[in-house]
C-alpha cells in the first residue's frame, strides 16, 4: 500500500512539473508582438497591383489568345445503325435479358416498353461504342421514365432511374 502511495505522488509531481514547463513556454509565445502587424489593402496602387478596370482593358493577344486556341474536345465520325441491343435487368427478380430493337420499333419486357429512335456508332470501329436514343415507358405511368441518349462506354452518364428496372445499351446493329 505504501509503495502505491509513493508512485502516485511521483506521477502527480511529474505532471505538475510538466504543466509548469508548458505554462512558461506558452506565455513566452504570447510575447511575439502580434498587435504590431500592419495591414494594408492590396488594391491601393502603391504596390503595383492592377485594378479590375485595368485588367479588363488589357489587350486580348499573346498568351491569352493562345489559351483560347487550346481545346480538349474530340469529334468522332459516326454512322447510324439499323437497331440496337439493349440489356434489361429486373432488380426484383434478378432476371436479365438482352433485347434487340430496330430503329422506330418498340420492344416490351415485363412492364417496360422501350422505343429506339436512333443508334449511332463510330465509323471506323462499329463495335467500339454505341450511342442509342431511347424513350422508355413503364405501364401505369404517363411520362417516360427515361428519354435521351444512352452511351455504351459510359452507362452511368445518362442512366435510367427506376426502382425496379435497369436498362443500358450494349451495341448498335450495322445490318
Amino acid at each position: 500500500m505504501m509503495r502505491r502511495g509513493w508512485c502516485l505522488a511521483g506521477v502527480i509531481a511529474v505532471a505538475a512539473g510538466a504543466g509548469a514547463a508548458q505554462d512558461t513556454g506558452f506565455s513566452d509565445d504570447l510575447q511575439t508582438g502580434i498587435g504590431s502587424i500592419i495591414e494594408e489593402p492590396l488594391d491601393n496602387g502603391d504596390i503595383g497591383g492592377l485594378s479590375l478596370e485595368e485588367l479588363q482593358s488589357l489587350p486580348d493577344e499573346g498568351f491569352q489568345r493562345e489559351l483560347f486556341d487550346i481545346t480538349t474536345e474530340t469529334q468522332e465520325s459516326v454512322a447510324s445503325g439499323t437497331g440496337a441491343l439493349i440489356r434489361v435487368l429486373d432488380k426484383l427478380t434478378g432476371r436479365v435479358e438482352d433485347i434487340q430493337i430496330a430503329i422506330g420499333q418498340t420492344a416490351t419486357w415485363g412492364y417496360l416498353a422501350a422505343q429506339l429512335t436512333d443508334c449511332r456508332y463510330p465509323v471506323g470501329n462499329p463495335s467500339g461504342d454505341a450511342y442509342a436514343y431511347l424513350v422508355i415507358n413503364v405501364d401505369g405511368i404517363d411520362d417516360p421514365v427515361f428519354q435521351g441518349w444512352m452511351i455504351e462506354s459510359s452507362p452511368a452518364l445518362n442512366a435510367m432511374d427506376h426502382p425496379r428496372y435497369d436498362a443500358w445499351v450494349l451495341s448498335c446493329s450495322t445490318s
